[in-house]
């Protein structure tokens, strides 16, 4: 009488391990999904961080090739006004607006 109680107390037992057993391994396995779409939102916001340190660097380029041009040619127009001539060629488009001020 007690080997049976305790034969089923073994069964319900291996019953309940077993049960405990697949809902760890499911768990794993949407853990493992989960994890897996992290790594890829991980990937992609790394790639967005650098393409945007591409972008700030190629604008701070482009300023400062602004800023230079912008310089240049406020000296030319500073030694036009000033009764000088300039040593490099005048832009047309000041060029242009100078002559059709002297006509």
């Amino acid at each position: 009488m007690i080997a049976r109680y305790a034969l089923y107390a073994a069964l319900s037992l291996a019953l309940a391990l077993g049960g405990w057993s697949m809902w760890l391994m499911r768990a794993n396995a949407g853990l493992t999904v989960k994890n897996a779409s992290l790594e890829r939102s991980v990937a992609a916001y790394q790639a967005q961080a650098e393409q945007a340190a591409l972008a700030r660097d190629v604008e701070a380029a482009r300023a400062a090739r602004f800023a230079q041009q912008s310089a240049e040619m406020a000296a030319k127009i500073e030694t036009i006004l000033t009764g000088g001539i300039p040593d490099a060629v005048l832009d047309p488009d000041l060029a242009d607006l100078l002559n059709s001020l002297r006509d």
